[in-house]
């Protein structure tokens, strides 16, 4: 028996542009066996649009993953979706990367699914019911694909809610975790605390704009960097390699900033003199820096995520203007905001603009220079702008 899914009038456009989802007003009526998580999607005059994973109760009713009528994402399907993504990688990327994104949900052919790798370990996420059904095909696959010393677990995201699963964290396969995972990207040394830390355990996606911001320090010349929402400060410890005369880091978290001193001390060049973590809310540092008259010649700033849902769109828009308003009253004449936004359903039109009004308000005149995003591991697919997350601007003040 096989499912298929028969579209509404007019709901195959953007899939057939590129957009993976099918939501569930879309969908005029379902036709075979409705306990199957895989099904063909097919315009309402009968054309065949793609292969999806379906979930019955999701307000995205369906994934699409293929555009090949009968392709299916059993063990077979994982095992070589996981090793062309792998030779995309290989290609893409530096030899001998050791931090990198291998699997990209939607972006590779694999719905809700995120593998992460850190030297000889991969970290998992399932963020759909369809995809948690297959653990243990994963498993197996990138096993094959990989060889990995550890498989670890880490899907405790709110994105499980949504699909009904609760979150899940802890060994898959091979050996146990004994603290952060090293890793060097460069001649930068880092650790993915991937048990307790921030996403896998830390930001692969910044892996461009490290290399960006650190040109950056290079060009102005021992720079004073301020780094806001640090977590463990590797765009500092960046800058710091770069040159930089001092960097303040800024973040609410005292997990963070041990894993942060522990990351400086495996780089030569971050000497404690040169640097200092300030444990506070960012709003509230920033605004006393703003009060001490502070300046900097470079403010980074990477905040969570501000925009999680349409309806608090307008509450996030003032959160990211009210942010890079303090940030243009700390940057010295002539110097640089960097800033970034990992709010996928902020597009970077938008972004600009409350930049632009921020600029505005702090009486600064702005210049964008240089606009940043995602590393080759995290690649955009066309036609499907929540892939594109992640979004920076170089701006001259």
């Amino acid at each position: 028996m096989t499912l298929r899914l028969h579209l509404k009038p007019g709901r195959e456009i953007p899939l057939i542009r590129g957009h993976p989802w099918v939501m569930s007003g879309a969908i005029a009526r379902l036709e075979g066996d409705e306990s199957l998580d895989e099904a063909g999607v097919l315009a309402a005059d009968g054309r065949f649009i793609g292969m999806a994973t379906v979930h019955p109760t999701s307000e995205i009713r369906a994934r699409l993953f293929s555009t090949v009528e009968g392709e299916t994402l059993n063990v077979h399907g994982l095992l070589d979706r996981l090793a062309a993504a792998r030779d995309c990688r290989q290609r893409w990327l530096a030899p001998k990367t050791e931090g990198m994104r291998v699997a990209f949900s939607e972006s590779d052919g694999l719905p809700g699914l995120i593998v992460d790798r850190y030297r000889d370990t991969l970290v998992v996420q399932f963020l759909t019911a369809p995809m948690d059904r297959r653990r243990e095909a994963v498993v197996k696959a990138l096993t094959e694909v990989w060889n990995p010393r550890t498989i670890w677990e880490r899907s405790d995201v709110d994105a499980r809610r949504h699909e009904g699963l609760e979150p899940r964290k802890g060994l898959l396969s091979g050996q146990p975790l004994d603290g952060p995972v090293s890793f060097d990207e460069g001649r930068l040394h880092f650790l993915a605390d991937i048990e307790n830390g921030h996403k896998t355990g830390f930001y692969l996606d910044q892996k461009s704009s490290r290399a960006r911001i650190a040109a950056w320090v290079r060009q102005l010349g021992a720079p004073r960097v301020l780094n806001a929402f640090a977590y463990s400060d590797s765009f500092g410890i960046a800058a710091l390699a770069a040159g930089a005369a001092h960097v303040l880091a800024v973040d609410s978290s005292a997990g963070a900033r041990e894993l942060a001193e522990r990351q400086h001390a495996l780089n030569p060049s971050s000497e404690p003199g040169r640097r200092e973590y300030r444990i506070g809310k960012a709003f509230e540092t920033l605004r006393d820096l703003r009060e001490a008259k502070e300046r900097f010649d470079l403010v980074i700033l990477d905040p969570p995520r501000l925009v999680s849902r349409k309806d608090r769109l307008r509450q996030g828009l003032s959160a990211y203007k009210d942010i890079n308003l303090l940030a243009c009253h700390l940057v010295a004449p002539g110097g640089l905001l960097v800033t970034f936004s990992c709010s996928g359903l902020l597009d970077r039109e938008l972004f600009g603009k409350v930049i632009e009004g921020a600029a505005r308000d702090a009486r600064r005149s702005a210049q964008f220079i240089e606009e940043l995003g995602q590393p080759p591991d995290h690649p955009h697919k066309p036609g499907f702008p929540e892939s594109a997350y992640l979004k920076g601007f170089v701006v001259g003040l």
